[in-house]
């Protein structure tokens, strides 16, 4: 597959000044290179490389220690480097949302793929089929939620490939969610439709707790734990009717696969265990942010706050302030085209004048434009225009879509190397 360890830093990457035009990430380290001190143009996105060797290894540990698959949701980082080093800690597969992605992981050498969405297009039924057919040992697959988009994917497969069969999971969803069947009835009907079908293999049943309403983190969780167990009867009952099909050695028994990176811990608790062996099961969870963590929403959601399993945040957005224009108010140099806010906005957590790093947690950003932030300052803060202030983020996956290459850093700042997005 294509080589992009060794892609070439361009005018095309915002992170990096033109007098680094044509290095490679790994030549780096031993320039001794700042994020911070002038070597790289701000506003900058780093990642502290020890942080993410940490999770991926707790994440890795805990699938070994309660005998399950993980298969991370891409869609975080679509990094080559990142799924890559995910891959080589043992992960299964991986999970993307769409067949774009799902292309892009192809290329990454990913031959293990959960589309966690409905593949209802024809250029997207195409591409699967032509991958299959070009390599059988490729394991793909995707989800159903109705006995109509059942009826739209055959087809689109009868256009395309009439003998080639796709691989489906049962999508269970709960009210006030996004897809999914919503009750025993419609997902038995949508499992047998699929079981009966000629172009689709029923291989397991999907959902995604992540997205569960509730007005607490606790409350959540009671509601989480009432779906798992409601998707544990349901495969029940299929396996009592013999509707599942498994004919590769990639899933060789029913998947059943849940788990983001907030109630994953419920996951194992509910499914694995003695309930997957006992029904021959294999359980894959699809955790995704788990691997730089954040300072915000999985903070406050994440199972694993302390203890040997706490993760670490790895990613912040580093800007130059601007602009004090009036009392309380400053304005600091990166905005919504750096960082994401849809799940709260940047955390800041430093402020950095002249090499030396100090605690800036009073600061708090209010607002974002496309470029510009706008903090709110204690009168009794010293924050002048020049300095710098890093920031904690919230929800990694719409940070990551704003940096093509991202600088990997040491706790001093020290650049090591670089990751790749594509998106």
């Amino acid at each position: 597959m294509t080589d992009f360890a060794n892609l070439p830093i361009t005018w095309q990457h915002k992170g990096f000044g033109t007098d680094l035009a044509g290095r490679v990430g790994s030549e780096l380290e031993a320039s001794a290179l700042s994020a911070l001190d002038g070597d790289l143009p701000l506003p900058v996105m780093t990642l502290d490389r020890a942080a993410i060797a940490h999770n991926i290894d707790v994440m890795a540990r805990f699938c070994i220690d309660n005998d399950v698959d993980l298969a991370p949701h891409a869609k975080t980082t679509m990094s080559p480097e990142l799924v890559g080093r995910q891959r080589d800690a043992g992960a299964w597969g991986m999970t993307a949302a769409t067949v774009a992605q799902a292309r892009m992981l192809r290329e990454f050498g990913i031959d293990t793929l959960v589309i966690a969405s409905q593949v209802l297009d024809l250029a997207g039924i195409r591409w699967i089929c032509e991958t299959q057919n070009n390599d059988p040992s490729f394991f793909v697959t995707t989800l159903v939620d109705s006995v109509q988009s059942i009826a739209v994917m055959e087809k689109l497969i009868a256009k395309v490939s009439p003998s080639s069969r796709i691989r489906v999971l049962v999508e269970l969803g709960y009210d006030r969610g996004r897809a999914g069947a919503r009750t025993t009835e419609t997902a038995l009907a949508v499992a047998r439709a699929a079981s009966a079908s000629k172009s689709l293999i029923l291989t397991g049943v999907e959902g995604f707790e992540g997205m569960v309403p509730g007005d607490s983190v606790d409350a959540r969780r009671v509601v989480v734990d009432a779906y798992l167990k409601w998707a544990r009867a349901f495969v029940e009952t299929c396996l009592a009717e013999n509707l599942f099909e498994n004919d590769s050695e990639r899933a060789p028994i029913p998947l059943v696969t849940f788990g983001g990176s907030a109630f994953h811990d419920l996951v194992v608790r509910e499914l694995a265990g003695r309930w997957a062996a006992d029904h021959r099961v294999r359980i894959v969870l699809r955790s995704g942010c788990y691997v730089t963590h954040d300072h915000g929403l999985y903070t406050d959601t994440s199972p694993w706050s302390g203890g040997p399993h706490a993760l670490r945040a790895a990613a912040e957005v580093w800007g130059v302030v601007l602009s004090t224009p009036e009392p309380g108010r400053a304005i600091l140099g990166f905005g919504r085209r750096d960082v994401g806010s849809d799940a709260g906005f940047p955390i800041v957590l430093w402020s950095r004048r002249d090499g030396v790093n100090t605690d800036a947690q009073a600061l708090k950003v209010t607002g974002l434009n496309d470029q510009h932030a706008y903090l709110d300052v204690p009168t009794d803060f010293d924050l002048q225009v020049g300095d710098l202030l890093g920031c904690g983020i919230s929800h990694p996956c719409t940070t990551f879509d704003k940096w093509s290459l991202i600088p990997e850093v040491d706790a001093d700042y020290r650049v090591l190397g670089t990751v790749h997005t594509f998106f």
